[in-house]
């Protein structure tokens, strides 16, 4: 008997044309050979497919592994079943070294590339993605947890009653004439968290991760003032007052209009895209007025406007990150205040490495690490709750 690796071999082969197709490495004539494969078995043609739709987040090893090794290891098996008796001892051993030498080669290459020292082995253990989740803070300092709709359904607050249903708080006025106090509640979402508050205007407001909001339960003056630090998206109702978003560096004053603020302060800059309407961002370089599609970028020296795609910095609404051009300190920034995660630059240079693309932010935060492995030059460990990068 010849032990028959070929199946194996084949499996190797396909899968690593498939591999160098997705890095656009592919000849003609390779590609036609990639093509009679799918066209040979409907299964080939599911496996390439499903391998088609996460392509970004596979590595070669992901995409061996995909493949049925299993069942080509079984089929040599069960040929070592085969061995006839030789009776004497020298052909005997001639006979089954014929058998096993290609056996112990091939189950050499399984290893190898079955079995891999994986440096992100147990991250989505530990590192999970964000979901709604914030805590209020009450006028007299009470603090509740708002998750899974835990906090109490209703609570009265001066000229206001507060609802929170749905993973999301709503404030309705109460009918009252007598003039109130203002009375202000902060929302704060930790670092993995994102909650939506409609505030006694009819404002919309939502809270990106590690961001916090403070306002009053009911606008009682003429200009309705709220105070922003992190990253909200605003829907504010027109009313006829003026409405300001306040920050450390800079006001925005709207009437009605939705908009983009990104005011983190471990950022160099702040971001204040406009969707509708219109809005005027008021700094100590004088006020500027923006259109719809235009964006703010306020750094220690220059307020600048330019005219940007709106949904590349309001992609985080639906779940999605989405990157251009952005720098791989950016990127790890970003994913950290998601997930949760602390991370190092083992190699500084890493951090002018540059990632274009869009990501879902539900995904495992293994399958985002390995998509910029395969898309760049950063290479990642996941060691003592830390993830570092090469």
């Amino acid at each position: 008997m010849v032990c028959n690796c070929e199946i194996m071999n084949e499996s190797f082969h396909i899968a690593d044309l498939i591999y160098r197709l997705f890095q656009d490495k592919l000849s003609v004539t390779e590609q036609e050979e990639l093509q009679v494969w799918r066209k040979a078995d409907p299964k080939n043609e599911a496996l390439f497919q499903k391998l088609q739709d996460n392509q970004k987040a596979l590595q070669k090893y992901e995409i061996y592994q995909q493949f049925d090794a299993k069942n080509a290891w079984q089929l040599m098996e069960s040929r070592l079943g085969e061995t006839k008796v030789v009776p004497m001892y020298r052909k005997a051993w001639r006979y089954a070294a014929a058998i096993l030498l290609p056996v112990m080669i091939a189950s050499a290459i399984l290893y190898i590339w079955m079995t891999p020292t994986d440096p992100l082995a147990g991250v989505d253990e530990v590192i999970k993605p964000g979901q709604e989740q914030a805590v209020l803070t009450l006028a007299d300092g009470k603090e509740m947890t708002l998750e899974k709709n835990d906090a109490p359904k209703e609570i009265d607050q001066g000229p206001a009653r507060l609802k929170n249903a749905e993973n999301a708080l709503a404030y309705e006025p109460t009918a009252t004439k007598e003039k109130q106090e203002t009375v202000f509640n902060k929302l704060t979402t930790p670092t993995g968290g994102t909650y939506r508050v409609l505030l006694a205007d009819g404002t919309k407001v939502t809270l990106n991760a590690a961001s916090s909001l403070r306002y009053p339960v009911a606008f009682t003056d003429s200009t309705r003032s709220v105070f922003l630090t992190g990253e909200a998206y605003f829907d504010v109702t027109h009313t006829g007052a003026p409405f300001m978003v306040k920050s450390a560096s800079q006001e925005v004053r709207v009437l009605g209009t939705e908009f983009n603020i990104k005011a983190y302060g471990d950022e160099a800059s702040v971001e204040t895209t406009l969707i509708e309407g219109s809005v005027q961002v008021e700094t100590t370089f004088g006020p500027k007025l923006l259109q719809p599609g235009d964006q703010a970028i306020l750094t220690r020296s220059a307020l600048d406007i330019s005219p940007v795609s709106p949904a590349k910095y309001t992609a985080w609404m639906s779940g999605k990150f989405q990157f251009s051009g952005a720098s791989m300190e950016e990127v790890m920034l970003t994913l950290a205040r998601w997930y949760g995660f602390e991370y190092s630059f083992a190699n500084e240079e890493a951090k002018d490495l540059h990632f274009t693309g869009r990501v879902d932010n539900q995904q495992p935060i293994s399958a985002i690490l390995k998509m910029l492995e395969a898309t760049t030059l950063v290479k990642f460990k996941f060691q003592d709750d830390q993830i570092s990068i090469h």
